[in-house]
């Protein structure tokens, strides 16, 4: 691996293999990250749930996984891209597969926190070794190709629990979401690749370990307004993302469909999302234009007023969710394809970490926000209007983004 001459041959064996297996890891992070929505009601049942407990359990997770994508970008600097989200996959993979063995309430959120914090701590890791495949090549379409993994996983989630019928048995999600982990563990271990980038990168950085510190590479003066940009679009990013996938089918039966209609319109936001948003990571990275990003969330918003509007057709309101999925999820995508590039090698798994940490709050409030709303007594079309103004606000972070510099290495 550390040879000093390195054919394009032997860099092209290195890049595919590190984006099969992190696509895999990929697949069953976006399996584990749907486990708990579709084991939720034979959990509260097993364990005798009330609703109130069942939302602490189910808040356990997202809140292991702020702590853990920062944790796990962190580590990715200290101890290498490869190790750490190895640590990751055994860790998210040994307590979803204790999760059905959870000694009552409190030992059943203790497990669903350091399920999130394995959880998270795999994707920035995901991100960072991704985008430094092929020499730091083609890092945006990189990313976004590996990040459709995780709605591919959801996919595979939804086909467990579909095919489990409804009297099937709860516990064989977590069973499927904590073996494959664990196998895949072993197999990463023997042929992943340590990010050629990151090597070069730790070997002339020694002795410059201030350069290291968290203030630095958060907040340096040459970062601070990327830093913050990022956080900005990557957390209005993901509240409406995640606000979207939680209550999309109960505000379209809401605005007059039925439920199998609703559940198809899902469907179509979730499989034009994964197709969509490749096909928005491939113009990011062949014909880069610095308002694509902007064009996304104004497509985005004109999405929103068509869905908001009760009264459409099915088949319009279909479409315009497949618009609706491509741009939203374009857009987080090629984020997570850009974060890396506005930092520098050595610290860029800090940096990304903490962009997907503040991501993962934004999670946890969309639909947090969603159910307030409608508690207090908000129309569907409401709740998707006030959307609108976190569109406008990753909009502007987005594009104002586009025109500051980025590191030398992921700058194409």
């Amino acid at each position: 691996m550390n040879a000093t001459t390195t054919t394009p041959a032997d860099t092209l064996q290195r890049s595919g293999l590190t984006l099969v297996l992190c696509f895999c890891a990929a697949i069953i992070e976006g399996i584990d990250l749907q486990s708990m929505g579709i084991a939720a009601a034979g959990i509260a049942a097993e364990f005798h749930l009330t609703k109130e407990a069942l939302g602490s359990v189910l808040t356990a997770s997202p809140l292991g996984l702020f702590f853990g994508a920062f944790l796990g970008g962190r580590s990715a600097d200290l101890w290498g891209r490869r190790n750490a989200l190895i640590l990751s996959i055994v860790v998210f993979g040994v307590f979803q597969l204790a999760t059905p063995w959870a000694p009552g309430n409190c030992g059943l959120a203790a497990i669903r926190f350091l399920c999130g914090v394995g959880l998270g701590g795999a994707l920035p890791n995901l991100i960072a070794l991704t985008a430094e495949a092929s020499g730091g090549r083609n890092n945006i379409l990189n990313v976004v190709i590996t990040a459709a993994g995780m709605p591919t996983g959801g996919a595979v989630a939804a086909l467990i629990g579909f095919s489990a019928g409804p009297t099937g048995d709860w516990r064989t999600i977590f069973y499927v979401g904590g073996i494959a982990p664990l196998l895949l563990a072993p197999v990463m271990a023997l042929l992943l690749p340590e990010s050629s980038l990151f090597q070069k990168a730790r070997a002339t950085a020694l002795g410059a370990r201030e350069k290291l510190s968290i203030f630095y590479t958060l907040f340096d003066r040459a970062r601070v307004r990327q830093t913050l940009l990022l956080w900005i679009a990557f957390f209005c990013s993901a509240l409406m993302l995640h606000l979207l996938l939680n209550w999309l089918p109960s505000l379209m039966v809401a605005n007059g469909f039925s439920k199998p209609q609703a559940f198809l319109i899902q469907i179509i936001f979730n499989v034009s999302s994964a197709v969509g948003s490749v096909a928005v990571g491939w113009l990011m990275q062949h014909r880069p234009y610095r308002g694509l990003l902007f064009a996304c969330y104004a497509g985005l918003a004109a999405a929103l007023f068509v869905i908001a509007s009760p009264g459409h057709d099915l088949v319009l309101v279909a479409a315009t969710c497949a618009v609706l999925g491509t741009c939203l999820i374009g857009a987080q995508f090629v984020l997570y394809g850009l974060a890396p590039s506005y930092y520098q090698t050595i610290t860029r798994g800090t940096g990304t970490g903490a962009s997907v940490a503040v991501s993962r709050l934004g999670s946890a409030v969309g639909p947090y926000l969603a159910g307030q709303l409608l508690g207090a007594g908000a129309t569907a079309t409401q709740v998707l209007q006030s959307l609108l103004p976190m569109t406008a606000a990753a909009a502007i972070a987005a594009l104002l983004l586009m025109f500051l510099p980025r590191s030398d290495d992921l700058a194409s």
